[in-house]
């Protein structure tokens, strides 16, 4: 478990932070709120601890900043307030801390309350897990795919960076699932998704848009890197044998468009639909076959 430690003391922090190790967690520090929030939103943090007072803001506040700007991160976000405070309790939980803990801290106290925590960070984690994934293969499902997908997009603007993307689509899907029956069809999608990920980086978007069709987000890659992977992956299964549950093992193969994200554009859409027209492309050409976008399409 990842904690963040708001606090412009710098003993203080210290003296948290090395605590926070010998209990086994990795502890990581901010002086202020602004800083907080500026890494909680470039880093995965599981707990927040923050001061009652920081040096730009009260603690009250950093924690209201960081419930709103959380969005689908999970904070369990804990105010450390000074014993002579007896009348706040309301008014720091309506404003996002799930808890306070008394200052000077009790070292047994706070193991006990992280490990609570853990807890209920570990369950929001399975519910999140459940409302974001695909069920059959466990890649992330459409909504959550197209959020990871504003994300990047918004990455590769920022910093100047190349994004390329994948569209995927297994070839005669109905006559796996018509000659091998269903849950064939099934283990082959579950076999695509275990293939490309034995490929793609782990920072690369891998999510299930529907039935057998698939997309992979490529940051800092350009066009020509992106083709070279897709072109690695269509082989890769082309000669991947899928077990049927009642039958003989099979093989299947799969279309694949690529496409980059060019100039100006702000928004993932433009970018997909030129991989889909690509993969379209790739489907009425024979199938088993992998395709980038139009060149005249390129910005």
């Amino acid at each position: 478990m990842r904690i963040l430690v708001v606090d412009d003391s710098r003993m203080a922090r210290t003296a948290l932070c090395q605590q926070l190790a010998t209990m086994g967690y990795d502890a990581a520090w901010a002086p202020g709120g602004a800083e907080a929030l500026a890494r909680v939103q470039e880093e995965a943090f599981d707990v927040v601890l923050v001061d009652f007072k920081v040096a730009d803001m009260d603690g009250v506040e950093v924690c209201w900043h960081l419930r709103a700007a959380q969005g689908a991160k999970h904070l369990y976000l804990m105010l450390m307030i000074p014993g002579s405070i007896t009348n706040q309790f309301f008014e720091v939980v309506e404003n996002g801390a799930d808890e306070f803990l008394r200052k000077p801290l009790d070292w047994a106290w706070l193991r006990a309350r992280l490990l609570a925590a853990s807890r209920v960070v570990d369950m929001q984690r399975e519910l999140e897990r459940l409302a974001t994934t695909d069920s059959l293969t466990g890649a992330l499902n459409r909504g959550r795919f197209m959020a990871r997908a504003a994300e990047e997009v918004m990455r590769a603007r920022r910093y100047g960076r190349e994004l390329s993307a994948m569209m995927l689509d297994i070839d005669f899907f109905k006559r796996i699932n018509d000659t091998h029956g269903h849950a064939a069809g099934d283990e082959a999608i579950r076999m695509n998704v275990r293939t490309t990920r034995h490929l793609i980086r782990q920072c690369d978007v891998l999510g299930r848009l529907g039935g057998e069709e698939f997309a992979v987000l490529l940051p800092e890659t350009a066009l020509p890197g992106a083709v070279l992977l897709a072109e690695r992956l269509r082989r890769s299964l082309a000669v991947t044998a899928v077990k049927a549950p009642d039958g003989p093992s099979f093989t299947f193969t799969v279309s694949i468009g690529v496409s980059t994200l060019h100039k100006g554009e702000d928004h993932i859409d433009p970018m997909l639909a030129r991989a889909d027209e690509a993969l379209y492309r790739a489907k009425r050409g024979g199938r088993n076959r992998v395709l980038p976008e139009e060149p005249a399409a390129a910005g």
